[in-house]
């Protein structure tokens, strides 16, 4: 996938982010308080808890991609803010906004088969992961459903980007080669999920003082037999 990237210098170019196999990460969050509340989240809505966390979720590597414009089937899908790493043709580590777009209705059934049913929503411009390492807990993370902030906290809640590599390789089918991955979510603001239609996603950086920003809506096609 082409890609824009950002240089902490101000300075952008095009790079080249590939990867064999994808997976999006789920409850892991550092705080055990956090994972609990995302699973009470879930469990409102008919998700069985996980049988370990954190989890590995495998999505087929050509659904991620930088729509504006998401198709879903039915009215039980949402978003969720998260951030996507993937490394570029150097072998730099990159990293940009992301939704885990996901088939609720599915999710009580199957939560694998689920991940598998949306595609996922990634930002068009990434950052270095070298150049934020060092105050990446610090980054913010914000998500907007229908105008109203959803979900809002710092990448310091969630497990770190080595970390994430290493479970996801364990859990890794033979012969994955290049990975990239969906870091897993915040807990959402108010009452609980909620089935929007427009979504905006923000990664902000305090400490240089840069925003990555998607956003996307979703078009419901009819669930028919």
């Amino acid at each position: 996938m082409k890609s824009a990237v950002l240089r902490k210098d101000g300075v952008s170019g095009e790079v080249l982010l590939s990867w064999d196999a994808c997976v999006a990460a789920g409850y892991t969050g550092r705080d055990q308080a956090g994972v609990l509340a995302h699973v009470e989240e879930l469990r409102k809505i008919g998700v069985p808890a996980p049988e370990k966390v954190p989890s590995m979720y495998w999505v087929e590597p050509e659904r991620v991609s930088n729509t504006g414009l998401l198709w879903v089937v039915g009215e039980f899908s949402s978003g969720e803010g998260e951030v996507f790493l993937a490394r570029d043709e150097r072998g730099n580590l990159c990293v940009t906004v992301a939704s885990d777009h996901t088939d609720r209705a599915l999710e009580t059934v199957s939560v694998a088969k689920a991940k598998q049913a949306c595609s996922k929503v990634i930002g068009s411009l990434f950052w270095r992961v070298d150049e934020v390492r060092g105050h990446w807990d610090s980054i913010e993370l914000r998500t907007w459903n229908d105008g109203k902030l959803y979900q809002e906290g710092t990448l310091g809640k969630m497990l770190p980007p080595e970390k994430l590599f290493e479970l996801a390789r364990e859990d890794a089918p033979a012969g994955t080669g290049r990975l990239a991955l969906f870091s897993g979510t915040l807990p959402v603001l108010g009452e609980g999920i909620v089935y929007g239609t427009r979504y905006v996603l923000s990664l902000k950086d305090p400490v240089l003082g840069r925003e990555i920003r998607h956003e996307y809506s979703v078009r419901v096609l009819p669930d028919r037999n």
